[in-house]
């Protein structure tokens, strides 16, 4: 599906609600990830840094803990330690790849949206460090587009579960029926579907769109 198929099924709705990583911006490449190699130097491979990711991710988007306490567990469960001075170096090395790129054609899609009359939301899991860091001062053309915002960290929910997509009807102010939910992972698009919202798969960056 292209950009051009998703704008054709935005016609029928009312709002349009986007994720943000892989949707606001372009999905990182975690291959040759720099937090890897960081944590290597100290014994964590990157085995131990997937399953930090697997344990504790959801805990840092949905607010509960914070990014030092994230990586003090990742470390811990691998035998190892890790000081304030290493936990500066990889919030820089976490956060750059997730800002790296915005997708210029994810905004002129929005503008288009909202010219057209549509409400504009985003919901994404994203921990109130990366909202409150990264998200407010780096994304401002995108958010004064918003009519609403619901994050994860801010609110103490997380998708795929269900109470975070009725919040964001609420905010909304749209039955689910009349909102289409734009996201880079399927398990996500499927909850939105099973909570009566149209959804769809966005599709990732390309130079041509």
């Amino acid at each position: 599906m292209t950009l051009a198929d998703i704008e054709r099924k935005c016609a029928d709705v009312d709002g349009v609600v986007f994720d943000f990583g892989g949707v606001l911006t372009v999905s990182p490449k975690t291959d040759d990830w720099p937090v890897y190699a960081y944590c290597a130097k100290f014994g964590v491979d990157r085995a131990a840094v997937d399953r930090g990711w697997q344990r504790y991710r959801n805990l840092w988007d949905g607010g509960f803990i914070s990014f030092a306490e994230f990586y003090r567990r990742t470390f811990a469960d691998a035998g190892a330690t890790i000081g304030a001075a290493q936990l500066d170096v990889l919030w820089e090395l976490d956060a750059e790849v997730w800002f790296r790129t915005l997708r210029t054609d994810t905004l002129a899609l929005m503008h288009r949206l909202k010219t057209s009359g549509k409400k504009i939301g985003i919901l994404s899991n994203m921990s109130p460090e990366s909202y409150e860091r990264l998200f407010v001062p780096g994304c401002a053309e995108y958010r004064v587009l918003l009519d609403a915002e619901v994050i994860s960290g801010l609110e103490f929910l997380f998708k795929p579960e269900e109470p975070i997509y009725r919040l964001m009807e609420r905010r909304m102010g749209l039955p689910p029926a009349r909102l289409i939910f734009l996201d880079d992972t399927e398990v996500n698009v499927l909850a939105a579907r099973a909570f009566g919202w149209r959804a769809e798969i966005y599709p990732p960056f390309s130079p041509k769109d």
